[in-house]
């Protein structure tokens, strides 16, 4: 099938699209041209804003699943620019391209959350299943666009048969770096993640990111999100949200850094 991955010039789309090309026909659409050492027969890429409904609506045209990985993480110390960049991409551009995947006839929408949309995540143990609760930038505006799939969703569903679900990813970095994590473009250089209490948590692999989209691309049901993490033991998690048995899907490298 062919999958439109929007976003796939930044960080976790040029890690997952050579997965996903071994699988699929895969089309990038990023407001960055895709390097040329990430185009292959089965990848095309498409130049443009992900906040221009006219151009998502085209690259959604003739596709069997949507995967919106764009995002915008402002830095520690950020603008009021860049606030609105993270709510256009972060929120608006999430309820343009659902739907426009519905009305392409997608059977599948993956909104590409992060496990940030908890304020505790990664200091503390949090219930994934409790509603998020984070009022940084990031967080926020990924909880936001969460909402987005979960408004739209049942309609979407019953007028288009499109199934939407969200991937809350939790410290996704490139297989050739793992198991130290790779922190986003604008971060401080932190020491490995690890709980308050000193407890490491680790990495995700972008080859089981890879794997988790591609499962949850097969997912058939009402709107969730999911907990893409590498966190086997849960350490960083009060209790099994049942992603793993939902999705058929469990991480492959989970040794622990360190």
């Amino acid at each position: 099938m062919t999958v439109l991955l929007i976003g796939g010039a930044g960080g976790v789309g040029v890690g997952v699209l050579r997965h996903l090309a071994a699988r699929d026909s895969v089309r990038v659409l990023d407001i960055v041209g895709l390097p040329s050492e990430y185009r292959s027969g089965n990848v095309s890429s498409i130049v443009g804003d992900v906040g221009d409904p006219t151009i998502v609506h085209a690259a959604c045209a003739g596709v069997s699943a949507v995967i919106h990985a764009a995002a915008v993480i402002p830095p520690m110390a950020f603008t009021p620019g860049q606030v609105a960049d993270a709510y256009a991409v972060n929120v608006a551009s999430v309820h343009t391209a659902l739907d426009a995947a519905a009305k392409a006839g997608a059977g599948s929408f993956v909104h590409v959350s992060s496990m940030s949309v908890y304020e505790g995540f990664g200091h503390r143990p949090i219930d994934p299943t409790a509603p998020p609760d984070a009022n940084d930038v990031y967080g926020l505006t990924k909880r936001l666009g969460e909402q987005v799939c979960a408004s739209l969703a049942p309609t979407m569903t019953e007028a288009h048969g499109l199934t939407a679900s969200s991937a809350r990813l939790a410290f996704p970095t490139p297989d050739d770096m793992w198991p130290r994590w790779v922190l986003p473009r604008g971060r401080p250089n932190n020491p490995e993640p690890c709980l308050d209490d000193g407890t490491p948590l680790p990495a995700l692999a972008m080859s089981d990111v890879a794997a988790a989209l591609i499962a949850t691309m097969t997912y058939r049901g009402p709107y969730r999100p999911f907990s893409i993490t590498a966190d086997v033991d849960h350490v960083s998690m009060t209790r099994d949200d049942g992603t793993s048995d939902s999705l058929g899907w469990r991480p492959t490298r989970t040794t622990r850094p360190g």
